[in-house]
């Protein structure tokens, strides 16, 4: 089976080639179709989306404002995932004064998965909303104590500071009670399938 470079695709989506559509369509769409199935949409909801997503690649090329860092590929079927995921409302609330730290601290040192696209803003919105969504479903299960010392670390509270809140007997304990506490996170977030699968996008 012939296979296209990115630069070909992309040429021939600017230019409208029907032989890059179809292969397009044969190559990428039945991945599609099962992220669409899995969150709850239908086979034409599928198509839709398929072709919504062509749309906004072809004006973006033709605005010249198309960065792909990595294979077109990846980037296409993460653009599927944003929009879909948009359309349908499926982002989770999260806390924004621990947002930043959360986020550098568990997810971006395991992973080069952001790195992926980098330049593209839809890529990291999408990818910035998961990993939100996945810290903070795991957060939420963590033990009164454990979510304490985290947040206080999260807002950058020195270790005197914490164990000082907690009643702590100094300093060493703080710091290996936030250890633990981060440990036990990090192993939540590393099973979760949600955070495998994100993992997996740049593959």
């Amino acid at each position: 089976m012939e296979k296209h470079s990115d630069k070909a695709i992309l040429n021939g989506i600017k230019n409208r080639k029907d032989n890059i559509l179809e292969y397009l369509y044969r190559e990428y769409y039945p991945q599609v179709l099962r992220i669409v199935l899995k969150h709850g949409g239908q086979e034409q909801d599928a198509r839709d989306l398929f072709q919504e997503a062509l749309i906004i690649i072809f004006n973006r090329l033709g605005k010249g404002d198309l960065e792909i860092k990595h294979s077109f590929h990846n980037y296409f079927i993460v653009l599927c995932r944003f929009i879909w995921f948009r359309h349908n409302n499926l982002k989770s609330s999260y806390d924004p004064d621990l947002l930043a730290d959360e986020l550098s601290i568990t997810v971006k040192p395991d992973t080069d998965v952001l790195q992926e696209g980098s330049g593209d803003k839809i890529y990291q919105e999408y990818i910035d909303n998961q990993s939100e969504k996945i810290f903070q479903r795991h957060y939420r299960k963590l033990s009164g104590d454990c979510k304490r010392v985290l947040k206080m670390f999260f807002r950058k509270k020195s270790f005197r500071e914490i164990s000082g809140k907690m009643n702590y007997t100094g300093e060493d304990y703080a710091r290996r009670k936030k250890y633990l506490c981060m440990q036990q996170l990090m192993k939540m977030i590393k099973e979760d399938p949600e955070y495998i699968e994100l993992k997996q996008i740049k593959k």
